[in-house]
């Protein structure tokens, strides 16, 4: 899961690079596209398709539309229409937004330590972005955005959690090929009027290895090794390596540019690790 935390980390900064020249859905559909070759491809070679009931593959096909697609939609429209503190807010809801669809619909139940390790983790995650200087703003077109944005993680909580009904029956390989078709289907859907804006032949080579990057390893290896990871400790305790995001970020910046660190992100960070370590348990 540190893989997935550290390569999550570096993608945002990444996909603002081709977005900036390709434009949000036309890039999404070319990285959910390679990410789908490579899942097909994966299962092929590990032989571990096995054939889905029309059952199982309207629940996948309604997880993919309304979980990871639904989510990619929210964060792609949200992060452009609010400040990097509303969205860095935003996001830390998503641990707690699996809390409470696995309570509204009774599928994991909370107990006790995980609860106090949610609560010191999420604590971490407001001292960090409250002491980062990052913009926090209550103006109304902000909060729109804010508000997609807690859609997204709600939406990122339903496919993690109804993931693990699948992994019963099926590898994460063949869930996660049949989510990044359904999903890059959809974009290029969406993504018609804007591809024909896109003038390919200037396309600079960043752009090219920002979609092939977060295609293979950010969409295609981390989302294998997510919903595995969902499957072997359960949907709370994979939601939960979330908040290592903003601590990957942090430390990075201190190591790699040389940005100071204050007291407040420090206390975060072990408040963060604390809750973490205490979840295991």
């Amino acid at each position: 899961m540190l893989a997935v935390v550290l390569i999550w980390s570096s993608n945002n900064a990444v996909m603002k690079i081709g977005i900036e020249q390709i434009g949000p859905f036309t890039y999404n559909a070319m990285r959910l596209a390679i990410a789908s070759i490579l899942c097909w491809m994966w299962l092929y070679r590990t032989h571990t398709y096995r054939k889905m009931p029309w059952q199982d593959l309207k629940a996948l096909i309604l997880l993919s539309l309304f979980g990871f697609c639904l989510t990619q939609v929210c964060l792609t429209y949200g992060l452009s229409k609010t400040t990097a503190g509303n969205a860095s807010l935003a996001s830390a809801i998503m641990p707690l937004a699996v809390v409470l669809l696995n309570r509204i619909f009774k599928k994991i139940p909370l107990s006790k330590i995980m609860a106090v390790g949610i609560v010191l983790s999420f604590s971490g995650v407001l001292c960090i972005i409250f002491s980062s200087g990052k913009e926090i703003s209550f103006a109304n077109y902000h909060l729109i955005g804010t508000v997609v944005v807690v859609l997204g993680q709600f939406s990122n909580a339903y496919y993690t959690i109804y993931a693990k009904d699948l992994l019963d029956r099926y590898s994460s390989c063949q869930i996660v090929s049949y989510l990044m078709t359904i999903s890059a289907i959809v974009f290029f859907v969406l993504g018609i009027p804007e591809m024909q804006k896109v003038n390919w032949a200037d396309l600079s080579n960043s752009a090219w290895i920002s979609v092939f990057y977060s295609g293979i390893f950010a969409l295609w290896l981390c989302n294998i090794i997510w919903v595995y990871a969902v499957g072997k400790i359960g949907s709370t305790r994979t939601a939960l390596y979330q908040y290592l995001l903003p601590v990957c970020a942090l430390w990075f910046a201190y190591i790699l540019l040389g940005e100071t660190l204050v007291i407040w992100q420090i206390i975060g960070t072990v408040l963060i690790l604390a809750g973490l370590i205490i979840s295991r348990k």
